[in-house]
Order: C-alpha cells, then sequence, then structure tokens
C-alpha cells in the first residue's frame, strides 16, 4: 500500500480535514465514513483539523511579524523602531488666535500657561484645551487683548489637591519611586503626550530637579542626569533610565515625577467661535480669576495633527534603516528629514551638488493642504522648519547649504463616469466611487497617498474603481490641475503634492436604479 503525506500547502480547516479523511480512508481501504456525526473518530479528525487551521495561521503571523514591510502589530512596529534609532512621533498642538477680553472693573494680568477650553462635539474627545504663549500685564477693564495660543492640557491643571497653593501651578504628576536598580521604567498612563512637552523630576526637597531628555542613552555616561522614553502600543509612555554606565541611576527611595500636556492632535483645529471660557491661570491665586475675561477665537485652529499612524512609522523605520545617518545622495537627505518628530512627508532635490532643497510637509492636519492656510505656512510648519535645519545640520557635507521649503499643493480636477447593473443603486454606487477616492487612508486621493512628485495615471483612477462592486465600465471625463476640460495623465514635480477635495470631483452614474 503507498504512503501519502499530508500536503504543506493546505493550511486552512477544510483542506486539512480533506487531506485526514484522504489519509484515513487510504489506511481503512475506504471502510470508514467521514460524515457520520456520531462517530467519535470524525470529531478528533475535525479537531485535529481545527488544531493545523490554528497553528497555520500563527506561523504566518509569526513570519510577517519578522519584517517590516509585512509586520501589522502596532507592538512589532514600535519595537523595530527602537533597534533602528526612529522614536514615533506624538500629536501635533494646534495654534489658534485667541481675544481675552478683561470685563472686571481692575486691569488684570495674563500670564503664559493661560489655559481655555473649547467643547467638542465630534470625534472621541469631549473638549481641547488651549495654553498662551505670551504674557500680558495689566490689561485694563474692558480692554480686549489677542493671545496666541496652542492646544495642548497641562497635567494636574484640572485636579484641585495637586495645584501648589502658593504659586497656584500644577504639580508634577507622579509616575513611581525610584529602587535604585538599574534599567527602570516608569510608565505615564496617559496617552496623547506632546513630545516636547515631556518633564522628568528626580527626588524631593533639596534634592528635586529635573533630569534632561534624550534620544539614547547609549552616549551618554554614568553620571548625566538624563532619561529617555518610548511609546507603548495604547499610545502611552515609558520613562527609562540608565545603567550607571549608559546613564546614570536615580537614587533609591527617591520619587519619580513628570509634567507634560496632552494633545488631543487634529481634533483640536476647532472652528472659530469654539474657544468659550477660561478653564485656569496659573499664578493668580484669586479663585474668581476665570470669570474676569470673556473668550473667543474669531478664526479657526490650523495644525493639529494625529501621532504617526502605523503607515508612516513602517515608512520611516526603512528610511532610518536606508539613511545610516549621513546625508550623500538625494535620498538620504530625503530619508533623514523625514525621521524628524512630527514631520509627515519629504523629497529632496537639486540642480547643483553645493544646493539641496527639501521639501517638507507636516503630519496630516485634516485639512486638504496640510501646513499650507491661504497661501501661507502655519506655525506648525515654521516650527518644524527649524527642527529638520537643527537635526539635519551634523548630517550633511561640508560645503552643502540645505533649504527647507513648504510644498506646493496642486488641485486636481476630476470628473468620472461609471456604469452600473441594472440591479444596483445610483446612490450606493456614488458613495462607493467617492470612499475609492477619498476615504480615510485607503483612497486614491487620501493623505497617505498623496505623495510629493506623485503622477497621476487616468488608467490608476480607472484601475481602483472598476473592481467596485455592480461597477461595469469607467471612463474618467476630466482630470487636470488647471481647471481646463482636458483629461491627461498628471506629472508633477519634486516639490509639488497633488490634492482633491469634494467641491473638485464630479461623479456621474448611468444605468441601475434611480435611487
Amino acid at each position: 500500500m503507498s504512503e501519502i503525506q499530508i500536503d504543506y500547502t493546505s493550511r486552512d480547516y477544510s483542506a486539512l480535514k480533506n487531506e485526514l479523511i484522504s489519509l484515513v480512508n487510504l489506511k481503512t481501504g475506504g471502510a470508514w465514513n467521514p460524515t457520520d456525526p456520531s462517530d467519535l473518530g470524525n470529531a478528533l479528525l475535525e479537531a485535529f483539523a481545527y488544531m493545523g487551521d490554528i497553528m497555520s495561521y500563527y506561523i504566518d503571523r509569526v513570519a510577517n511579524e519578522t519584517q517590516v514591510e509585512t509586520a501589522v502589530k502596532t507592538e512589532t512596529l514600535l519595537n523595530f523602531a527602537s533597534l533602528y534609532g526612529y522614536r514615533p512621533s506624538g500629536p501635533t498642538p494646534a495654534t489658534v488666535t485667541v481675544s481675552f477680553t478683561n470685563d472686571s472693573d481692575a486691569p488684570v494680568s495674563l500670564p503664559v500657561g493661560t489655559q481655555v477650553m473649547a467643547p467638542l462635539n465630534y470625534g472621541p474627545f469631549s473638549q481641547a484645551y488651549f495654553e498662551t504663549t505670551q504674557p500680558f500685564t495689566a490689561i485694563a477693564p474692558n480692554a480686549t487683548v489677542n493671545v496666541v495660543c496652542v492646544e495642548g492640557k497641562t497635567v494636574n491643571t484640572d485636579k484641585e489637591d495637586y495645584i501648589d497653593p502658593v504659586f497656584h501651578k500644577p504639580l508634577p504628576s507622579s509616575i513611581g519611586t525610584s529602587t535604585g536598580s538599574a534599567n527602570q521604567s516608569f510608565q505615564i498612563l496617559e496617552s496623547g503626550i506632546i513630545d516636547a512637552s515631556l518633564v522628568v523630576y528626580v527626588g524631593q526637597g533639596v534634592a528635586f530637579a529635573p533630569w534632561q531628555y534624550v534620544d539614547n542613552l547609549v552616549e551618554y555616561g554614568p553620571n548625566d542626569l538624563v532619561f529617555t522614553a518610548n511609546q507603548n502600543t495604547d499610545g502611552t509612555l515609558n520613562v527609562l533610565f540608565g545603567d550607571g554606565i549608559n546613564g546614570a541611576i536615580p537614587p533609591a527611595s527617591q520619587a519619580i515625577s513628570a509634567t507634560y500636556k496632552i494633545s488631543v492632535g487634529r481634533y483640536g483645529n476647532v472652528i472659530s467661535g469654539a474657544v468659550s471660557e477660561v478653564s485656569f491661570i496659573p499664578g493668580n491665586i484669586d479663585p474668581e480669576a476665570v470669570s474676569f475675561f470673556t473668550v473667543n477665537n474669531t478664526t479657526a485652529a490650523t495644525g493639529g495633527a494625529d501621532a504617526d499612524s502605523q503607515t508612516q512609522i513602517r515608512s520611516k523605520i526603512k528610511n532610518a534603516i536606508i539613511s545610516r545617518n549621513r546625508a550623500v545622495t538625494l535620498n538620504d537627505y530625503k530619508y533623514l528629514s523625514s525621521l524628524v518628530p512630527l514631520v509627515g512627508k519629504t523629497n529632496a532635490a537639486s540642480s547643483v551638488y553645493s544646493l539641496v532643497n527639501v521639501y517638507l510637509q507636516v503630519q496630516n492636519d485634516g485639512s486638504a493642504t496640510p501646513g499650507i492656510i491661504s497661501g501661507s505656512v502655519t506655525p506648525s510648519w515654521t516650527s518644524l522648519k527649524r527642527d529638520v535645519e537643527l537635526y539635519m545640520d551634523d548630517k550633511i557635507p561640508v560645503g552643502v547649504t540645505l533649504n527647507v521649503l513648504p510644498p506646493q499643493y496642486m488641485p486636481l480636477r476630476l470628473e468620472v463616469t461609471v456604469l452600473i447593473k441594472d440591479t444596483y443603486k445610483k446612490s450606493t454606487a456614488r458613495l462607493d466611487v467617492y470612499k475609492a477616492l477619498l476615504s480615510g487612508d485607503t483612497g486614491l486621493f487620501s493623505y497617505e497617498k498623496n505623495t510629493f512628485a506623485r503622477n497621476i495615471s487616468l488608467s490608476s483612477i480607472i484601475s481602483a474603481l472598476s473592481p467596485l462592486t455592480g461597477v461595469t465600465s469607467v471612463s474618467v471625463t476630466k482630470l487636470n490641475v488647471d481647471g481646463g476640460s482636458s483629461a491627461q495623465d498628471i506629472i508633477l514635480e519634486p516639490n509639488q503634492i497633488p490634492y482633491l477635495i469634494p467641491a473638485n470631483l464630479l461623479i456621474e452614474v448611468s444605468g441601475g436604479i434611480n435611487i
């Protein structure tokens, strides 16, 4: 009797069950009935097939998680990021100008860190907080001042027991106590921490002092008072200290505490008129001080963006591997600048070796043109430009000048006609086409896919829409960036990014049911 083996390509429940049935029939000469539900052998066979299916699934998952390109678990990507020296970005806070009107009968001052609140009726958050970035002294009764505010709520400003009774400032939040051992880690249990806002303190009383944040403890000695931080899968942070060789160890029994700001990311891009009340004034012991002012924002907040997505983390890890921390080729400039926290996308171009242009886009702030409002760059873009210049300063060759420039956004005009089967609804087909082009992170013209110098072909649009349910044919009747009537492939320059907004998209549906 010839032997048979289980086919190694049979990895799901049904295929494994059929293989086992064939094997049993071969051994029994076909005398066994595999369809009898009362047969214990049948139950065992199904159990083995189920076990094989589960094992195959985990084998595939393990294999996938060994590669940056195929890993799907956030934990895996964060481990890869740590391995290759990339720290995923937290959220980008929005910026807004708020008008403060003194409604009291006496002059009142506004210190830095005065906090205002805007209620939210969308998204996962109920409110967004903004804090002033400049002081104003002795604002006269009935006078109004305009103050630039940045989104983010300082920890403990909403907890009366954690407000210093003398200086009326929020106290650091306790995150643990040192054991005096090496490589201690303390978790901050809140998510959405703004990268540059984290300050960690060690000790109490006269020993109370801030330690310095660094990207990597390896570069520091046993007496350096430094710490670093890494991100968890739920968006919280772990604060990490040294081992007495690379970075000092906090003395045993010393308290570990931290101050930081929490951001709501792109949900902080509130509309005009959303800011409605003063929620906290530091340094002012009058409990009624928050009621002295009427506040309002006459323009919308801009620049707020979410933390790195999985797609961005995956891309930036590969950039970190390739660039090797030195700028030689144009791709090196592109990849290195993308590693700066809060950067969305980059590109590089040059016509002479001594001058390199790096084009910089901020993280997705929910607008069609991130980093650009009414033709002008946002404060977020300007701040990021300085960060990129500073980061690249020791990585570019001597004699090379680096220009960091904003993107040029190219507004697409698109008209498509789709023919659907007679049994399908036109309204459903129109919605499916809209989602395929503009939805979230998957649409053909979503933020993730609108990259620098991206060429748009007519065939790419047809390919994206043809697989939709009920669609029998697709034609593109208009595709251009000049507002004309032509339908042609779009070829863009290194500094250009295409974008499509609903107002510039016309969807015609023929055939089907008129509902």
